[in-house]
């Protein structure tokens, strides 16, 4: 399995070790106490923290590298610009134009790097630092994209030790993404625990909830404000059951739905 059961998921109690999230000025508690049977599964990109913040961290890392390659030229902002205008795809073709500089396929190929391995200035969104602090049940992330760029997320987060099983899907075998069920069956292989105790929370109805709900898990869409994605979904299969905006309704959430 692609989520290493000695080291990537476990129990961890709270009294033996906190995480210091680098964001924060307190700590995201793990449990001493024994876990509820539930097990909460996340997304991370517009469920944990705003996705945008980490794209706006990435444009300042791209433009501050183009910088330093050709100087004043550069704009810082453009990026930013691009994305708040609803560009998506093309944004570092666009700037470079911009800027009067030709974007050949290895200098995309470049920046590309740099947006996905740039130490990223994002953090949790409150209401779920508010939550991982005060829940104890088990808990788990599943997260598509580059699995360094999202471990490298979660590690800028300060959360990786408060969750007991981490699966980024870039991990496993190509097209093992969502909304393939493989992640799913491997956080069940590991908790043990049928399809109906796993609860997913994700923000992205077009592939985050067909897998869960097929294998009888519950599920839950986090709508926050900021979010990249539509958060509607085009059919029965794509919902979740309940949707919220904030994971200050999460408990409450969760109960409905068991």
């Amino acid at each position: 399995m692609s989520c290493v059961l000695p080291s990537a998921c476990r129990w961890l109690p709270a009294t033996t070790g906190k995480t210091a999230s680098p964001c924060c000025d307190t700590i995201v508690p793990s449990s001493c106490e024994s876990p509820p049977a539930h097990v909460l599964v996340f997304d991370l990109d517009d469920t944990l923290y705003l996705e945008r913040d980490f794209a706006c961290s990435g444009f300042t890392a791209v433009e501050t590298h183009l910088t330093d390659k050709y100087g004043n030229r550069v704009s810082h902002g453009t990026c930013w610009r691009l994305f708040v205008e609803g560009a998506r795809g093309k944004i570092f073709d666009l700037a470079l134009e911009s800027f009067g500089i030709e974007a050949t396929p290895s200098l995309l190929d470049e920046l590309v790097q740099v947006y996905r391995s740039h130490p990223p200035q994002i953090r949790l969104c409150p209401d779920a630092y508010r939550f991982l602090a005060s829940d104890r049940r088990r808990r788990a992330i599943i997260t598509d994209g580059p699995a360094d760029m999202q471990r490298s997320k979660i590690a800028a987060l300060g959360i990786e030790e408060s969750f007991d099983c981490i699966i980024p899907t870039g991990e496993l075998a190509k097209g093992m993404g969502k909304p393939h069920p493989m992640a799913f069956e491997q956080i069940m292989q590991w908790s043990g625990e049928l399809g109906e105790m796993h609860v997913y929370i994700a923000d992205n109805p077009a592939k985050d909830f067909i897998a869960p709900r097929a294998l009888g898990w519950r599920t839950v869409q986090i709508d926050r404000v900021g979010r990249i994605h539509s958060p509607d979904a085009t059919s029965s299969e794509h919902g979740a059951e309940l949707r919220i905006n904030t994971f200050d309704d999460l408990s409450k959430a969760i109960e409905l739905t068991l």
